[in-house]
């Protein structure tokens, strides 16, 4: 039988840890579950004057495009975090381990943050949403044939409150 021994754990580690346990369950607690560009600033948002139709992109038979895409993107977070996780574990360094354990965090929060827009757009009426936060940027994709002006500027809002991304760096999109 081999036996294993562990470097000893600081209290930091041990802090950050506990609170990635919390920020992962809460996630999990609240997790619920191109087209046309619709670039939101006081300048263009004002210019789309009549409501914005979109073609229809997805065949009728095939699956809803927002159903599939939750799941891949879930699939493909799942795939990362595993990277990352393994990554700790092996870090050679406390400077690489945390670097990692932030990466995670980091994650965790942004989805904490999309899954909060996509339910925060859903109680505004819109039958589906998704939202991607990148660096400096959000996309949305809005279950819808069309967008006026109003709910553009409207989911606009919601996701620069979440997000604390500036307006101009929200684009919004309409698929039906």
């Amino acid at each position: 039988m081999k036996m294993v021994i562990y470097p000893p754990v600081s209290k930091k580690m041990v802090i950050k840890m506990g609170g990635l346990m919390i920020v992962a369950m809460l996630t999990m607690m609240l997790g619920h579950e191109y087209l046309l560009q619709a670039r939101v600033d006081r300048t263009t948002a004002m210019q789309v004057a009549s409501p914005v139709t979109v073609e229809q992109v997805i065949p009728a038979n095939s699956p809803d495009f927002f159903i599939e895409y939750r799941l891949e993107r879930e699939k493909i977070r799942s795939e990362r975090s595993d990277l990352l996780r393994e990554s700790i574990k092996q870090a050679q360094s406390d400077d690489a381990r945390t670097h990692a354990q932030d990466i995670v965090l980091k994650m965790i929060m942004e989805k904490q943050k999309e899954t909060e827009m996509e339910s925060l757009i859903k109680a505004r009426g819109f039958t589906d949403s998704l939202v991607f936060i990148r660096d400096d940027s959000v996309n949305a994709i809005i279950k819808s044939n069309s967008l006026s002006r109003e709910e553009v500027i409207q989911i606009a809002d919601v996701i620069s409150r979440v997000s604390g991304v500036k307006i101009e760096n929200i684009s919004i999109s309409a698929k039906p």
